[in-house]
């Protein structure tokens, strides 16, 4: 039988700095004291650029036991690998506990497979984690040899369908979610509000998707954020 697992994660792609000197921004003291134990989030702002992830923010989320995994993009294996790698790089060196490669290739076949391999690589050579995320449940078993955690995003429900190879894994290798992002109607014929959100972790978590985490938009933090987080800090089971 499955071990299931249920875990709490939190994506942000909001600034998590307040000021150019690194103080920590009310979205980032909102999420320290959520406790999730993953936080996917970018390195850097992107206008004007500062450290995201500065040595304040890090120390303030770290305090709390959260593990941080900065964004990189692969572009489905089409972005050149050297600078992929760069990036990750620059990344690991400036202390990062492990990194989320984003627009990941479904391993359906073997074209980018040694693509994939030289960057988990070279994460697990510094001894740090790697979460993929291909958006997809139709995925290639074989992606579970370059990734400690399989990102599903919003077509979690289907993984069991459609990657029956799954059950033959541990439910903390998959991670899934729920929002209210664009596209997400193809998933969801609903609104992702404090109600739908603890329902649809509390039932990934019953069907094997170890991670889940709801959110209205990956750059905010909805205001029902902190009832949330409360709410499936308890351990799994049937909400009421």
């Amino acid at each position: 039988m499955m071990q299931i697992t249920s875990a709490r994660y939190v994506i942000y792609y909001g600034w998590l700095i307040a000021d150019a000197a690194g103080t920590p921004s009310s979205a980032a003291a909102t999420i320290a004291a959520a406790c999730p134990e993953v936080l996917i989030g970018f390195y850097y702002t992107f206008e004007p650029k500062y450290p995201n992830f500065s040595r304040q923010v890090c120390d303030l989320l770290r305090t709390a036991q959260i593990a941080l995994f900065a964004y990189v993009d692969t572009n489905y294996g089409n972005r050149p690998l050297a600078a992929v790698e760069a990036e990750t790089r620059d990344y690991l060196e400036k202390g990062v506990d492990g990194i989320f490669f984003d627009r990941v290739y479904n391993f359906l076949d073997d074209r980018q497979t040694p693509y994939y391999q030289r960057l988990y690589a070279l994460v697990r050579s510094r001894q740090k984690s790697v979460i993929v995320n291909t958006g997809v449940a139709q995925t290639g078993e074989a992606i579970m040899q370059v990734t400690d955690i399989l990102m599903v995003e919003h077509d979690w429900r289907m993984l069991r369908q459609l990657s029956p190879w799954h059950k033959r894994y541990p439910s903390d290798r998959f991670m899934g979610n729920s929002s209210n992002e664009v596209g997400t109607d193809l998933y969801f014929d609903y609104c992702i509000d404090y109600e739908t959100a603890v329902r649809d972790t509390y039932e990934a978590w019953a069907i094997g998707i170890g991670w889940h985490y709801s959110t209205d938009h990956y750059t905010t933090l909805p205001t029902w954020f902190p009832d949330y987080a409360r709410r499936v800090h308890i351990p799994i089971g049937i909400p009421p």
